[in-house]
């Protein structure tokens, strides 16, 4: 069975290749329903080092199998620090210091973990793509460029929609896990640089 060293996280990734690096915190998704295609790895599945490293390895296997999210990251043990990805001009208060995850890099989806401080800031260039997200910690307050304002605490899920401005607030140590369409989230890396 051939074994390959991948990257597995976007905090290993060089900030330059962060479509949200000026004016949104992260890149987008899909939605809840795509969550299902997680239970199928298809030809390759990462595994987790011992150590909890934010690399780990991919294993060429002869059929898909289900692949278990690690618990420990998604309690926040272990999260590895990223570099801030806020221009400071956006942050309207708190602090930004990313922590996060890959749980799943896929053909077709990845799925993150991500924590931050208590923040808010502004979401001033609109979302490039949809993300689907399930608030694990904390409480997320949007407001989108009409002055709707939704609160999401631990336990519930949304879908921020490709276009989506506003303001993202998180109270408390905030805590997510996202989906994104890998795709697009390559894509819009690309137009970001």
């Amino acid at each position: 069975m051939a074994v390959f060293t991948l990257t597995r996280t976007r905090f290993d990734e060089p900030t330059t290749l962060r479509p949200a690096k000026k004016q949104t915190r992260r890149i987008a998704g899909m939605g809840l329903a795509l969550c299902a295609v997680l239970l199928m790895a298809g030809p390759t599945a990462a595994k987790e080092e011992a150590g909890g490293s934010a690399k780990g390895e991919v294993e060429a296997q002869t059929a898909p199998s289900p692949l278990r999210m690690n618990r420990d990251k998604i309690a926040g043990v272990g999260l590895t620090p990223g570099e801030p990805f806020i221009a400071p001009e956006d942050i309207i208060e708190g602090n930004h210091r990313p922590r996060g995850d890959s749980l799943f890099w896929g053909k077709e989806l990845m799925v993150e973990v991500y924590e931050d401080d208590a923040a808010a800031y502004a979401i001033t260039k609109p979302f490039p793509v949809d993300e689907f997200v399930l608030v694990l910690d904390g409480k997320l307050i949007l407001t989108d460029a009409n002055g709707k304002v939704q609160e999401f605490v631990a336990g519930e899920s949304l879908m921020v929609p490709k276009g989506f401005s506003g303001t993202w607030q998180m109270v408390g140590n905030y805590r997510e896990l996202i989906v994104v369409d890998r795709e697009s989230y390559e894509n819009a890396a690309k137009e970001a640089e």
